[in-house]
């Protein structure tokens, strides 16, 4: 969760530091936007972020906007939970019912401890999903 808030604090900062003088008309789009990029990164390097890898990307330019180990490979971890949690919300009803299944409820690492046969709403499952992993 600390990661995500990092994150979510980094882009935040960026997009709250685009200096409005900057919008002149002498001024084309994709300088002002290189100018505030610059800006943001200066300043984000000054910051002690906390998590042990971030890495910030400019979709529009390829540009690694900031970088802490952010080339060392790593689990998925929340971003896996995230993802599906985003899955279920766009293509399933909360409301619906379903049977824990065999191979669902011999998986480990669940900290709702289902067993094969017990039934759950799609909503509680996705409650549990989000719950904080086990480290």
């Amino acid at each position: 969760m600390k990661k995500i808030i990092s994150i979510l604090f980094i882009l935040v900062l960026l997009f709250t530091m685009v200096n409005p003088i900057y919008a002149s008309e002498a001024n084309s789009d994709k300088q002002v936007i290189e100018e505030a990029l610059q800006v943001s990164a200066e300043s984000v390097k000054e910051i002690n972020i906390n998590s042990r890898a971030v890495l910030v990307l400019d979709r529009a330019s390829n540009t690694v906007i900031y970088e802490k180990n952010g080339y060392t490979k790593r689990a998925m971890a929340s971003t896996t939970k995230i993802m599906s949690a985003i899955v279920i919300l766009e293509n399933a009803n909360l409301e619906d019912i379903v049977e824990v299944s065999k191979l669902a409820g011999g998986t480990g690492g669940s900290r709702l401890g289902l067993k094969a046969g017990d039934k759950i709403s799609v909503n509680d499952l996705l409650y549990g999903l989000m719950l904080r992993s086990r480290q």
